[in-house]
């Protein structure tokens, strides 16, 4: 008889307990930034990481972007981006975050991102809603590219010349807990 409530205290813990989660493969991710001739866009379709959630508290979220998997549709534009990112030395952007409710549908968090070696701490603003079994983060995160060491790609012996802020958006997507 013992056993019984042992055992329903042990059920109990590991329901509550945090889920760790990878995002699907219907996540994605944008860069969209400006040049001296248009606007610009880079898109990558695979995004490896967990996400830590019971429901809409998310506990952290883990993230490594290949460089080289972002994809703009033109090869000299993407090239570009690899070598200003130092794609050789450096394969993956990293995003870390840290604890943030969402019950209200949006919150925002610290995240720790290291894009070419260089780590920052920037404030990111998420919003979570759910369809059916399925659980979406989107959100952005607005910076230059020199705060992480990133001198903007050129072209054309440097007259045309990307500009130095950019926007990181995303589409993460986790199975609903």
């Amino acid at each position: 008889m013992k056993r019984v409530p042992s055992f329903l205290a042990i059920a109990i813990l590991t329901v509550s307990t945090v889920i760790a989660q990878p995002f699907t493969s219907a996540s994605r991710m944008w860069v969209d930034g400006t040049s001296t001739i248009h606007d610009w866009t880079i898109e990558t379709q695979r995004v490896d990481g967990r996400i830590q959630a019971k429901g809409a508290v998310v506990d952290s979220v883990s993230m490594n972007i290949g460089v080289r998997s972002f994809k703009s549709g033109k090869s000299g534009m993407d090239d570009k981006v690899y070598e200003a990112l130092q794609a050789t030395r450096h394969a993956n952007i990293h995003v870390r975050t840290g604890r943030v409710d969402l019950t209200s549908g949006s919150g925002t968090v610290q995240a720790t991102v290291t894009i070419a070696g260089t780590t920052k701490t920037l404030p990111v603003t998420v919003t979570r809603t759910v369809s059916g079994a399925t659980a979406s983060y989107t959100g952005q995160i607005a910076f230059k590219m020199s705060d992480f060491k990133v001198s903007p790609p050129t072209a054309m012996l440097g007259a045309i010349k990307a500009g130095d802020a950019i926007t990181l958006r995303f589409d993460l997507k986790s199975n609903a807990n």
